[in-house]
């Protein structure tokens, strides 16, 4: 098991190197840093946990306690990176610090007992167990339901969600609560029952930590900006809530200030452009770029898209890709291509996104279309 850590330590001090070593490094990508860091800290304390033979010191004692709390850093970084990811123009305050405050008290209690010689008193150190347990649980579920609203704010703005929906930090916070529950689990019974376990569940969570960790890095490493201001018009900067991601409910515009003669106006304009110009074609296509051309504010556009057409922008775009690739696969002029090259001239920009498109619009796979049609 050491060799496990000290390889999965190498390796992400390597990612570590190599996001330092971008030209232009993101809010996210320093913060994934410095959980990077954490989770190196981590690894470290469990290879000395495991490596018995070494001499112990209070080096070692420090980097184990700063071990044993820092769970109460790994939930906060976790929300951080995934605000710093889902909300345009997020930038750091010093509000966020007190995210940080149990890690700092927590830590702070066990310094005092490694400077002062004492043992600290059992029900200290179990209380603080499951503080911190709690808190791990809370900022996943915070996280998650930050992720649940992200999707349903890039389906309003993206007509390709690929790299934009986050779907790998569900499944990174998924298993990391599958990991909280081994380790909880066993920290849990260790402390609180006759029952001996393995430190945080034994070697079965230990190797899903290493796991989770290289999965984070990797994928954090690849993650390109979800939202690039210069993909947003100046004209339609009031559109967007500063420093806050747009809610599913101010989709619904309230406000607005467009009223039924103007919204068939605007649906008008756009379902003459989708037929003539046919933006779908645009693999990038956004609302604002929908909006430039049609000279018309982005949330009247979202309106419109939203209640006459009863789609969100999505749905909306893929729906006429999808009859453009159906028109495709029927002529004989692109017999020629294979299905994923009809998914690409038909605006898709990826095999993934066109099955699942198609599937949703036709209740076929392509591939079962095809053979129906012919």
């Amino acid at each position: 098991m050491q060799y496990l850590f000290v390889a999965s330590g190498s390796l992400t001090l390597f990612i570590i190197a190599l996001i330092l070593g971008k030209r232009n490094k993101s809010l996210p990508n320093r913060i994934l840093v410095v959980w990077l860091i954490v989770f190196v800290a981590n690894l470290i304390s469990l290879f000395v946990l495991y490596e018995a033979t070494l001499p112990f010191s209070l080096g070692q004692h420090l980097i184990l306690e700063f071990s044993e709390v820092s769970i109460f850093a790994h939930g906060p970084l976790l929300w951080l990176y995934t605000k710093s990811l889902t909300e345009e123009g997020f930038c750091l305050k010093w509000k966020y610090v007190y995210h940080f405050i149990p890690f700092g008290i927590g830590y702070f209690l066990f310094l005092i007992q490694i400077f002062s010689n004492t043992e600290m008193a059992s029900i200290t150190r179990n209380t603080i167990t499951i503080l911190k347990m709690s808190s791990l649980l809370a900022y996943l579920i915070l996280v998650l339901v930050k992720l649940k609203e992200h999707r349903t704010h890039v389906a309003h703005i993206f007509s390709n969600v690929e790299h934009k929906n986050l779907d790998w930090i569900s499944f990174l916070s998924w298993g990391i609560l599958i990991i909280w529950f081994i380790a909880g689990s066993g920290l849990l019974l260790d402390r609180f029952t006759a029952i001996v376990i393995p430190q945080y569940g034994g070697g079965i969570a230990h190797f899903a930590i290493c796991l989770f960790i290289f999965l984070m890095g990797y994928f954090g490493l690849n993650q390109p900006s979800v939202f690039i201001a210069s993909q947003y018009p100046d004209s339609y900067s009031n559109t967007r809530p500063e420093g806050e991601m747009a809610k599913v409910d101010s989709l619904k515009y309230k406000n607005s200030g467009l009223d039924a003669k103007g919204s068939k106006q605007i649906q008008a304009a756009l379902l003459e452009l989708m037929k003539t110009a046919k933006p779908y074609l645009e693999k990038e296509l956004t609302l604002y770029n929908l909006a430039e051309k049609l000279k018309v504010q982005p949330n009247h556009l979202s309106q419109v898209i939203n209640s006459l057409e009863g789609k969100n922008f999505f749905d909306f775009i893929n729906m006429y890709r999808v009859e453009a690739s159906k028109e495709k696969i029927r002529l004989g002029d692109y017999q020629n291509l294979t299905l994923l090259g009809i998914a690409f001239e038909s605006g898709f920009n990826s095999k993934a996104s066109f099955n699942r498109a198609f599937k949703k619009f036709t209740g076929q796979t392509p591939t079962e279309y095809k053979k129906d049609t012919n």
